[in-house]
C-alpha cells in the first residue's frame, strides 16, 4: 500500500483528501495546528508541523517510506504578514521539495492557484500566460511553482493551478452570500454581472489529483470547471434553487468598490482588494491540457457546486464549530446593514 504525505491536513480541502484516501493509502498527515479531525482512519498518523521547520520536517522522512507528496500547505489570501506568506509557501515548499530529493520520493503534487492573475481577461488563461499578480500569496505562489519546475528533484511533478475551490466544508467568503440568501436580505450585485469567475469543485480537484498519482514528467495544469456562466446567471440560478425571496439590485461598478472598500475598512465585510478585483472581472482558466493530459472531466458547473453547497450550508447551520480559518463563519456584520438597506 502506497504512503502519501499530506501537508495542510486540517484545511476544509485537507479534510475532503483524507475522507476520500484513507481507505486505499496509508497517510502522513502535517499541519501546523492541532489535529482536530475526526475519523482519520486507522492507516492515518498526524504530525504537528510547521513546514517553515526542516528540522522537524525530516524527521517525518525518516520515519516513513513516502511514496507520494500532497503538498496542499500555504498561508493563507487574507494574511496580511508577507513574511509569513513567503516563508510558508516558498521557504515551506523549499523545504519539502529538498527533502523529496534526498529520500527520492516519487511523486510531488502541488496545489497552486489561480491568483496568480489580477487582471481582467477576456478570453481563458492558458499555462503560459505571465502572472499579474499584486498580493503576496498570489506572487509567492508563482514564485513556488517555478522553484517546484527548476529544483533538483528527479521525481515526476504535478502542479494544479486552481480557481476558487469550493466544498461543502468550506465557509470563508461564501457563508456570507449563503446568510444572504437564508435571511432574503436585499442582494447588491456589483457592475452588470457579466464577468465570469473560475471555480473547481472540490470532489472535482482530488478526481485529478487521483488520477495524476499515474503521470509521469513534470507538468503544470489548469484545473477548473466546464461550461462557466456570467455571475449574474450563477446567482440567479442559485437563488431560484434556493427559493430566495429578497430582491437583486445592481449598482456601479466604480461605486459598488467604493461601498466594498468602505466597508472592508471599518470592519463590515471580510472581502480584501484581491476579492473586490475579482468581484468585477474575468478570471477563466484554460483546460484543455488537463484534459488531454488526464483524460478527465469536471462532473460540477459552478451553479451546481453551488447548489450543493447551499444545501449543506442549511442542514449543518447548528453545527458551525470549525476551528480552521476557511471553514468557520467569516465576519457577518454587513448582513445587518443589508437588512436595512433592503428595500
Amino acid at each position: 500500500m502506497k504512503k502519501i504525505l499530506l501537508t495542510g491536513s486540517n484545511g476544509f480541502l485537507g479534510e475532503e483528501i483524507i475522507s476520500e484516501l484513507r481507505e486505499d493509502y496509508e497517510l502522513i498527515l502535517i499541519d501546523k495546528d492541532e489535529n482536530h479531525l475526526k475519523n482519520l482512519g486507522s492507516k492515518s498518523i498526524f504530525y504537528k508541523i510547521d513546514i517553515r521547520s526542516k528540522n522537524e520536517l525530516i524527521k517525518v522522512f525518516q520515519n516513513h517510506k513516502i511514496d507520494i507528496i500532497l503538498h496542499c500547505a500555504a498561508e493563507l489570501l487574507d494574511e496580511k504578514n508577507a513574511d509569513k506568506v513567503w516563508q510558508t509557501n516558498y521557504n515551506g515548499t523549499n523545504n519539502i521539495l529538498d527533502l523529496a530529493d534526498e529520500f527520492k520520493i516519487e511523486k510531488f503534487i502541488f496545489t497552486s492557484t489561480f491568483s496568480l492573475f489580477e487582471k481582467n481577461y477576456d478570453v481563458p488563461i492558458n499555462e503560459k500566460e505571465l502572472p499579474s499578480a499584486i498580493v503576496d500569496y498570489g506572487r509567492s505562489k508563482y514564485a513556488a511553482e517555478n522553484l517546484i519546475l527548476r529544483h533538483n528533484y528527479s521525481g515526476d511533478v504535478v502542479i494544479f493551478r486552481c480557481p476558487v475551490i469550493v466544498g461543502k466544508k468550506r465557509l470563508d467568503k461564501l457563508a456570507i452570500l449563503f446568510e444572504m440568501i437564508r435571511q432574503n436580505v436585499t442582494i447588491w450585485m456589483i457592475g452588470d454581472g457579466k464577468n465570469q469567475i473560475h471555480f473547481i469543485y472540490s470532489k472535482d480537484l482530488i478526481e485529478a489529483m487521483k488520477l495524476s498519482f499515474g503521470l509521469n514528467g513534470k507538468h503544470l495544469l489548469n484545473i477548473g470547471s466546464d461550461d462557466v456562466s456570467n455571475l449574474k446567471n450563477t446567482f440567479l440560478s442559485l437563488f431560484k434553487h434556493a427559493r430566495f425571496k429578497g430582491k437583486v439590485r445592481h449598482i456601479p461598478k466604480f461605486f459598488g468598490i467604493i461601498g466594498l472598500k468602505f466597508c472592508h475598512f471599518i470592519g463590515l465585510i471580510s472581502l480584501g482588494p484581491y476579492h473586490q478585483r475579482m468581484l468585477v472581472s474575468n478570471i477563466v482558466l484554460d483546460t484543455s491540457r488537463i484534459k488531454e493530459k488526464l483524460n478527465w472531466k469536471p462532473k460540477f458547473t459552478n451553479e451546481e457546486m453551488l447548489k450543493e453547497c447551499f444545501d449543506h450550508y442549511i442542514n449543518t447551520l447548528k453545527e458551525k464549530k470549525h476551528l480552521t480559518a476557511s471553514k468557520k463563519l467569516p465576519n457577518l456584520k454587513i448582513i445587518k446593514v443589508l437588512k436595512i438597506l433592503s428595500f
